[in-house]
């Protein structure tokens, strides 16, 4: 992967405060960002009568005023855009495919849906096909808040680590805490030792890269509100979970819980996406 930030633009407010986080981000890692706006508009048969050229151009002046606005922040690094057409989906994977990028950045309207120009109902699913761990940003979040505490839940699924690293480095960027919560979700004691031995492995890794970190525990049935809760009541500025994969190994949950907390939290979510690892494992 290479040191590129991918940011969805529609020019919503939401896509504009992810923008803003990205820049924070990118200040730390040294990082380049690249602006995406898909023109689906110009495809639409109801605005057939607006000038393609126009709508363009509109994009453009808007563009280039977020670079002036950002640009100063990332010293050698860029901020610069591109315009895509066709389905969103399959311009946001070209893009993706192209610039390799190690993070993404999308706005969302939380429960009330995404942002209909942008990316519409399937924001979600999409990100989680695109492959590309992704920070979810809901409208209305401070843009100027740093990530000083961090919350990663560790559950009893194999792929629950595969989050540890991406999470650790980010903590590096900030000097931020890691809050290690063991998850039980059963009380089954062959569970809760998975668990606690997967998390004395990532406390060895943040040991070992001396990240700071708090180890708490949740017992919990209801695992999106809880997680929430939680990170609102230690002000958290970020809560790392894996996709919806982490949640079918275990088939404990009902629907996808990562859904749930992008939905539903206030606080930025950042979704890292799991590895075959099987594969990899039958491979060697």
């Amino acid at each position: 992967m290479n040191n590129v930030i991918l940011v969805g633009v529609d020019f919503s407010n939401c896509s504009l405060n992810a923008l803003s986080h990205a820049v924070t981000v990118a200040e730390k890692s040294k990082s380049d960002i690249v602006m995406v706006w898909v023109n689906k508009l110009a495809n639409d048969k109801d605005i057939v009568s607006k000038d393609r050229n126009l709508i363009e151009y509109g994009a453009k002046q808007h563009f280039n005023e977020l670079i002036e606005k950002y640009a100063h922040r990332l010293g050698e690094n860029t901020i610069t855009y591109q315009i895509r057409e066709g389905r969103v989906y399959d311009a946001m994977q070209e893009a993706c495919r192209e610039l390799d990028p190690f993070l993404m950045f999308i706005g969302t309207h939380g429960i009330s849906g995404f942002s209909e120009r942008w990316i519409g109902s399937n924001a979600f699913r999409m990100s989680l096909v695109l492959d590309v761990p992704t920070v979810f940003i809901r409208e209305g979040i401070d843009s100027n808040t740093t990530i000083s505490k961090i919350v990663m839940p560790i559950d009893s699924t194999l792929e629950t680590r595969q989050k540890l690293p991406l999470t650790a480095l980010i903590a590096q960027y900030f000097n931020a805490r890691i809050f290690v919560v063991a998850l039980y979700t059963s009380e089954i004691l062959s569970v809760k030792e998975r668990v606690n031995g997967y998390v004395k492995q990532v406390v060895k890794y943040l040991t070992a890269n001396r990240i700071n970190f708090v180890l708490d525990e949740l017992h919990t049935n209801d695992v999106d509100e809880d997680i929430i809760s939680y990170a609102k009541n230690i002000n958290a500025n970020l809560i790392s979970i894996m996709d919806e994969l982490e949640r079918t190994a275990v088939n404990i949950f009902s629907g996808s819980y990562s859904q749930k907390i992008v939905n539903n939290s206030q606080i930025p979510v950042l979704i890292s996406h799991t590895k075959n690892i099987y594969a990899s494992i039958a491979r060697n």
